[in-house]
């Protein structure tokens, strides 16, 4: 149990602490002012639509595979755990198997929320 709770409260704290003092950093955008109706600023605008629509297609088609993969081996460590019949190293082997698709999922949830939070999308 307490191997468990180090395991969810260790991430937890780090994703935390990254938050806790968030760094600002800007540039100058050539394209704000009277230069944004320029064929360079109108260009710039298409190809960054582009790229970040592409980029969440993909987060979220991955997010969706990684939960239904772990969705499913989490219930794969429900049936192991349910035929262990007491044996343990088959329970030992059901619980590892729950574990680590829990942890798989929150990390692709973390993983996603990083993508979202990079490219300033909203959920």
């Amino acid at each position: 149990m307490k191997q468990l709770l180090k395991i969810l409260v260790a991430p937890a704290l780090m994703l935390s602490a990254s938050f806790a003092a968030p760094v600002i950093v800007s540039a100058v955008d050539v394209c704000s002012g009277g230069n944004g109706s320029s064929l360079y600023c109108q260009n710039k605008s298409e190809g960054e639509t582009k790229v970040k629509s592409t980029i969440g297609n993909v987060t979220n088609l991955l997010l969706m595979a990684v939960g239904a993969i772990s969705i499913i081996m989490i219930v794969v460590g429900g049936i192991l755990f349910a035929l262990s019949n007491g044996d343990s190293s088959r329970v030992t082997k059901a619980r590892n198997t729950v574990l680590y698709a829990a942890i798989g999922l929150i990390v692709s949830l973390l993983a996603s929320a990083i993508v979202n939070l990079a490219f300033g999308r909203v959920w």
